[in-house]
């Protein structure tokens, strides 16, 4: 059984499906059109010729060719990423990669955006945002929907489906994909956990991969139960602590903070780091520590810088016992 959550799709959704010639987005189009939804399917070109040598190219004519054999509307749009020493950052591709869905998906009247994200995504996510240090949203794996832009929602169908799971029940279809070669390159650091990592855990567990997926899906929508609760108090906590609130600055008073438990206090620190960079991603939780230790300790004033611009200060007695966010 090919355990897709239907329950994402409303029937009348036309639905833009990202895809890129993979075996999980194959499986999650023809997925689909057996459900008999209305469909477009949307690719992103992000032109790494530098890394794939001319294969995004194919990759793109590949697919318009099999959606033109299934009667399957295709749409397409090769985006120019921003490079650095000639590589592109993953978190930019990534940015990049959603802006493209969204404008494909408005262009053409699609009111969800499914991905093909699998179980086993996530888990690979886990080892990485674990060795990133990632507070406790980061170990919360991804959500199956969330909204993405103006009136669209992303939704991940495939969230608690295991990567072998998908390319056994393609095979059981007769139903071809594209592999990637770039996904056996050591240079990625998702590479090596799905290929050392993960095979290691599945040793030491006596639990194939997708089953080990499986499970960390499951366990990881409790934390997302638990994760949102924490998130709405501390959104009220916030509301009370602030003291001054501008455009570009946020204001706290230090001492209140003081008084609030420890696992709120941190989540605050990360709620009010959001209010002046509400695009900002997961914070190292050693960071948020720091900070928030600083407060609690009554040390003297010192000023971090956050990643995507934002810094923090603790202002220390002399001026107050604040906590100040901005963005450079």
């Amino acid at each position: 059984m090919f355990d897709a959550d239907l329950s994402l799709f409303p029937a009348s959704a036309r639905v833009l499906v990202a895809a890129s010639g993979g075996a999980d987005s194959m499986a999650l189009l023809f997925w689909l059109l057996q459900q008999e939804r209305e469909l477009v399917v949307g690719h992103v070109n992000h032109a790494l010729d530098e890394l794939r040598g001319g294969a995004c190219a194919r990759d793109e004519a590949w697919l318009r060719q099999r959606c033109l054999e299934l009667g399957v509307p295709f749409v397409s749009e090769t985006i120019v990423l921003e490079r650095r020493d000639g590589h592109v950052n993953e978190a930019v591709a990534r940015a990049g990669r959603y802006e493209s869905l969204e404008r494909l998906a408005h262009a053409n009247s699609c009111s969800l955006v499914a991905t093909a994200h699998t179980a086993s995504d996530a888990l690979e996510g886990l080892v990485l945002n674990i060795g990133r240090g990632a507070g406790v949203r980061g170990k919360n794996g991804f959500a199956p929907s969330r909204p993405l832009g103006d009136g669209l929602t992303l939704v991940r169908p495939l969230w608690r489906v295991g990567r072998q799971e998908v390319r056994d029940w393609l095979h059981s279809q007769n139903q071809a994909w594209l592999e990637d070669e770039s996904n056996q390159s050591e240079l990625f650091r998702r590479n090596r956990v799905r290929g050392e990592i993960v095979p290691l855990l599945s040793s030491i567990f006596g639990r194939d991969s997708d089953e080990l997926a499986r499970s960390f899906a499951f366990n990881a929508g409790l934390a997302r139960d638990e994760d949102a609760f924490l998130e709405l108090e501390a959104q009220n906590q916030l509301e009370m602590l602030v003291v001054k609130r501008e455009e570009k600055l946020l204001a706290l008073d230090g001492i209140r903070l003081r008084d609030l438990n420890v696992a709120l206090a941190r989540r605050v620190l990360r709620c009010a780091a959001r209010v002046v960079a509400p695009d900002l991603r997961e914070i190292e939780g050693r960071k948020i520590e720091i900070v928030r230790l600083a407060a609690v300790n009554g040390q003297k004033r010192e000023v971090w810088t956050w990643r995507s611009g934002v810094r923090v200060e603790w202002t220390g007695a002399g001026a107050g016992n604040r906590l100040r966010f901005w963005r450079v």
